[in-house]
């Protein structure tokens, strides 16, 4: 009949977990395999429970979606999910009420992607959605702070995501302490948001200087070098500790060997601003113990690229 509106049928609500990941699939949502879980998983309080694979996330990584009786019970996992998070970043997961479901999240998974499927799960039980999914980043995300450039975004699980702001010159020379080689292949500043400041010592958010530095041990022996604890002086007279709990470099060299890593100084609010010169103190290579080099002193300008 003409000039009568007609309306799309309304999706039935979710009843069961199977009816929640056909939301997930019907939403363009990455799923990957599906399977139910171990008796162990809170079998004794809930009444349906699926562990839910996202291959992006790695192998053998994803969630869990459950269906509880009850409220109570309910909250009983999510608290135990939530704690666990609490107790240090690595354990850190996304959990999402609505109803009686829960979904559950691997830490990995970047905040906007959680987003869609706790908004999925919101229209699948609910026929409503009132979650915020924002606009994707256009930021560049790179895998390691090595390879970084002005603008890249790298998320570390441990510090937080870094986001590099600028890039300056590095010093072209090799250094060496015993039989310790090594040089300064990139010298670059970035803001931090820190994953659990407490934890490693920052502000919420802060800047950082990096260094990229290579060493390698040029003799048989097995010693140990630290550039992770070196110290950095200004001529603004600020004298500052690399942060060791966020500075990735293996320190042993067993027999003749490279490693390569990051060394990270916290340079609170004011960053560089006003810093025309630095100068690095890095300790003397060590063997069984005791050390058996000196201390290497490195000067640089602050030149940005």
């Amino acid at each position: 009949m003409s000039g009568v509106k007609t309306e799309e049928p309304q999706k039935a609500l979710a009843k069961t977990t199977d009816d929640v990941i056909k939301h997930f699939k019907d939403d363009s949502l990455e799923i990957g395999e599906v399977s139910d879980l171990p008796n162990d998983e809170f079998g004794n309080i809930r009444k349906e429970g699926k562990r839910v694979l996202i291959p992006s996330l790695g192998d053998d990584s994803g969630g869990r979606l459950f269906l509880f009786d009850n409220e109570d019970n309910l909250k009983k996992a999510k608290s135990y999910y939530d704690e666990l998070g609490n107790s240090g970043p690595m354990f850190y997961s996304h959990t999402h009420q609505s109803g009686k479901f829960l979904l559950q999240m691997n830490g990995d998974m970047e905040d906007n992607e959680f987003a869609k499927y706790a908004a999925s799960l919101e229209t699948a039980v609910t026929g409503s959605n009132n979650i915020e999914i924002k606009e994707e980043s256009k930021a560049n995300k790179v895998d390691n702070l090595t390879v970084a450039n002005v603008g890249d975004v790298v998320k570390d699980d441990f510090a937080g995501t870094y986001t590099i702001t600028d890039l300056y010159e590095a010093p072209t020379d090799k250094y060496k302490s015993a039989d310790v080689e090594f040089s300064i292949d990139e010298i670059k500043t970035a803001k931090l948001k820190a994953e659990n400041p407490d934890l490693i010592e920052t502000a919420a958010e802060t800047n950082v200087l990096i260094l990229s530095i290579t060493g390698e041990n040029l003799s048989d022996d097995t010693v140990s070098f630290h550039p992770d604890t070196a110290k950095m002086t200004t001529d603004t007279k600020r004298q500052i500790e690399a942060n060791v709990m966020i500075s990735p470099f293996e320190s042993e060299f067993i027999g003749k060997v490279i490693q390569k890593g990051e060394v990270i100084f916290d340079l609170g609010e004011e960053g560089l601003d006003g810093v025309k010169e630095l100068k690095f103190v890095f300790d003397s290579t060590s063997k069984d113990n005791r050390f058996v080099g000196e201390k290497v002193t490195v000067v640089v300008p602050v030149n940005k690229k």
